[in-house]
């Protein structure tokens, strides 16, 4: 496995639209080799939660979320699944704004921002394993607001697109809002 290298803003290429795979791609090596180096790109990073393809440059709608504890959500459990042409189907509620940062979107110093962005507290999401096997499951909760940003990803869509860029502050900031401390 490989850690990849991650692009960040200003590039391009994070707007660009994901092409969903043929069951046979899903199926090839090269696509399997893709999610293990975004896991392994994942494992190397501080906080990350979730990566997708153009993330690391590839236009494919491959997602990977690997939910873990992190110093400011101590009580999240593990969570680790593959999203391969993920899509929203449904939604419910109303919009709840949750802290989000993104290892894509840093500042002039290479550190990652942060905004709290309002997404849905459930959604029904459509997608296939990496078997090529069809599912519609729900998610709620972190899941839930996980699986947004990475299917913005897909779509071209930041998440610093959805927030007043006024509203948007430093690591810094961040982790002293959030009573974060760091050794």
């Amino acid at each position: 496995m490989t850690v990849l290298r991650v692009l960040t803003t200003p590039d391009q290429t994070l707007r660009t639209k994901s092409r969903n795979l043929s069951v046979a791609e899903i199926n090839s090596e090269e696509v399997k080799t893709l999610i293990n180096d975004i896991y392994e790109t994942l494992r190397a990073g501080e906080y990350g939660v979730g990566m997708s393809a153009i993330q690391v440059g590839q236009p494919l709608a491959v997602t990977v979320v690997m939910i873990h504890p992190t110093p400011n959500r101590p009580e999240l459990t593990n969570f680790n699944k593959v999203y391969l042409n993920p899509k929203i189907i449904e939604t419910f509620g109303e919009k709840e704004p949750m802290w989000e940062g993104c290892c894509s979107v840093l500042d002039e110093n290479a550190n990652p921002v942060y905004a709290k962005v309002p997404r849905y507290t459930k959604i029904r999401v459509e997608y296939h394993d990496k078997a090529g096997k069809k599912h519609r499951n729900l998610a709620d909760g972190f899941l839930a607001h996980v699986l947004q940003h990475e299917i913005d990803h897909n779509n071209g869509i930041l998440f610093t697109d959805l927030v007043d860029v006024r509203n948007i502050i430093s690591q810094e900031e961040y982790r002293k809002l959030n009573k974060i401390i760091t050794h």
